[in-house]
């Protein structure tokens, strides 16, 4: 009995020991992974023009929408734990409900359909820039919101309670008969796949508005963010920039911090975080502000600094690249396609370009193979406006394949010549200058570089020179370059289309006047509709075309819709208001011996660190901790 007694002590104390190896000592927070996951971004605000090309990543960790969608296509529940259609047979309205579960934002305030309500009135109001609108337009009184004809409180949203979203769809758009009422419920599918878009998540109004009031960025500083996603902005550092008179060293970090949301529940069980978020932090510390590395005159690259990180065990996860560390990480990348992709808009309202034969043999004279062989990080050429992996009737037929091909991936001079008839003039070529190349450029450089969009553009101008054009390019930085897209002022602006959808309607709807999502100034002494709405940033005006995307928008059948936007697209090409030039992809490594669970199962292309677990983190959390004390003893 004593050696029985004895051996279940030990076990009894071995296991103990295990299980508390496994769970967290007081005090401890948990792992510290350190990576470097996208640029720097210009703003999490989801809701408006995006710059940057990957901005989606940080954004799906840090916001989460009603509905994801997985790897194989399916909708899933994210913020939404069920949704379901009804149909209000007294006031004969079709109906559909989002119930929500119950989970906090960072701030320990309860994420409420209120928020998701308030969220989708920005992105609807007049005077919101958000290329996002025409996703919404299916909920009743979108459309007349938008141009502020009615008021915002004529949107057919509704906090059913706390938690139970209630959206109206637009009168007309279904019947009264019981086939009207199976065709609205089928629709809900569609619906639940476009509120799926990062980009439609919910926002806290108190915190929106009162940074708009003081004309901020509530979203380009971590200190104003409140997030309901698995992490939040622990920190947006950038060093300040030097200048002529001030030469000394600058140890500031230049950072993105993200750390795991506390209040955040995958469910509605209310179980402690640790259960579901296992990293404390995800740290990428950028090459500016890291200046004892490297003398000025020889910084590498951000892409050659990081991959040197990589390589010498300092981060365990990179995910930028260009053409020299994508080419030498190669057979270990993971890549993954994107929704997103990079055009070129022609400014229909230029004395040239307003002619739409010009706009085609442009596009004709791109060699999108040859640009893409420029950047060389796995972008593929396009071959229409709307990329692969866009849902054509369902998750199983891809819009593109049933599309076909709409661009040649190499250039067609001939084709473009005889379209041009010998016309010819002068154009000038916009480009993004990176937001970290802008803040730091004066005085010595903390890093060299290379900046992609201005190599794209000199690859295109080199195309449109032997049509006989003169080109010239001009970049700009980020507030001047938003200033140019939204206003016009430009020939032919390079931009990133960050769209993020699996609804072609998502792509094409925007460059029809009534659904381009632009800001409108509300004409009391104008009560047409049409005359309102502000034109796509291409300045693409086309009866026609809008008519499509109208056609599409009521089209609940989906076999219809989407043979309506393939028309859509094609007349697209045609008219050719705008060019893709490539859609993106997203290329990672990892450590895979120090870093485990990361998931890539997102058919947007986003990856899931919020399993993530770090291998001995405590020792790591120790050597980062050091090393920090080292750099910047104060």
């Amino acid at each position: 009995m004593k050696k029985i007694l004895c051996l279940m002590l030990c076990f009894l104390f071995c296991f103990s020991a295990l299980v508390g190896c496994g769970s967290l000592k007081e005090d401890e927070k948990g792992a510290n992974i350190r990576m470097y996951l996208t640029d720097y971004p210009y703003t999490l605000d989801p809701a408006v023009v995006q710059l940057n090309s990957d901005v989606e990543q940080i954004l799906s960790m840090i916001f989460e929408p009603l509905t994801t969608i997985n790897e194989d296509g399916k909708v899933e529940p994210a913020l939404a734990t069920e949704w379901y259609y009804d149909y209000d047979e007294i006031f004969r309205k079709h109906r559909m409900y989002f119930k929500l579960k119950e989970t906090k934002w960072s701030d320990n305030r309860a994420v409420s359909a209120d928020d998701v309500i308030y969220a989708w009135r920005r992105i609807l109001a007049p005077e919101t820039n958000s290329p996002y609108a025409s996703l919404l337009y299916a909920i009743e009184g979108a459309r007349s919101v938008k141009s502020g004809v009615n008021t915002i409180d004529d949107l057919g949203l509704a906090a059913a309670d706390d938690t139970l979203l209630e959206v109206t769809f637009e009168e007309g758009l279904f019947g009264y008969e019981e086939a009207d009422q199976k065709a609205a419920e089928a629709y809900c599918e569609l619906f639940a796949e476009q509120v799926a878009n990062i980009h439609l998540v919910p926002q806290r109004e108190d915190i929106v508005t009162r940074y708009e009031k003081l004309g901020e960025d509530w979203a380009g500083d971590a200190a104003n963010i409140v997030c309901n996603g698995p992490f939040r902005v622990q920190a947006m550092d950038m060093p300040r920039p030097k200048t002529e008179t001030d030469t000394g060293s600058d140890k500031s970090a230049f950072k993105l911090v993200l750390e795991r949301n506390t209040y955040y529940m995958r469910d509605t069980e209310k179980d402690k975080l640790d259960k579901y978020v296992l990293p404390y932090r995800i740290t990428c510390y950028y090459l500016e502000g890291q200046s004892e590395y490297y003398n000025y005159e020889s910084a590498p690259t951000q892409e050659v600094f990081q991959a040197d990180l990589f390589n010498n065990k300092e981060i365990y996860y990179l995910s930028a690249f260009e053409k020299q560390t994508y080419e030498y990480f190669g057979k270990d990348l993971d890549t993954q396609q994107t929704l997103n992709g990079y055009a070129f808009y022609f400014n229909n309202k230029n004395e040239i370009l307003a002619d739409a034969k010009v706009r085609k043999a442009l596009s004709l004279a791109l060699d999108r193979t040859a640009i893409t062989n420029v950047t060389g990080t796995g972008e593929v050429p396009a071959t229409g406006y709307v990329p692969t992996g866009v849902f054509n009737t369902d998750r199983k037929s891809d819009f593109r394949e049933e599309g076909g091909e709409l661009y040649s991936t190499t250039a067609n001079l001939e084709e473009a010549k005889s379209l041009l008839g010998g016309k010819k003039g002068e154009l000038t070529i916009t480009y993004l200058i990176p937001q970290n190349k802008e803040t730091l450029s004066k005085g010595k450089r903390y890093v060299n570089y290379v900046n992609v969009y201005e190599e794209i553009a000199n690859a295109a101008a080199d195309c449109w020179k032997q049509l006989g054009f003169s080109v010239t390019c001009v970049g700009l930085t980020a507030t001047e370059y938003t200033e140019a897209l939204i206003s016009g002022n430009y020939d032919i602006i390079g931009t990133n289309i960050v769209t993020g959808s699996v609804d072609a309607f998502a792509y094409l709807a925007p460059f029809a006047k009534e659904y381009s999502g632009t800001g409108v100034v509300v004409n009391n002494d104008t009560t047409a509709i049409e005359e309102i709405f502000g034109l796509h940033y291409s300045n693409y005006d086309s009866a026609d075309y809008s008519a499509l995307i109208t056609d599409a928008l009521k089209s609940t059948d989906r076999a219809t819709r989407a043979s309506k936007l393939h028309e859509a697209e094609a007349m697209l090409a045609e008219d050719c208001p705008a060019t893709m030039v490539f859609w993106y992809s997203r290329s990672f490594v990892i450590n895979k011996k120090m870093l485990k669970n990361v998931k890539s199962d997102s058919w947007f292309g986003y990856v899931d660190f919020s399993d993530a677990k770090l291998k001995d983190w405590r020792d790591v959390n120790e050597s980062e901790a050091a090393i920090l004390a080292a750099r910047d003893p104060e």
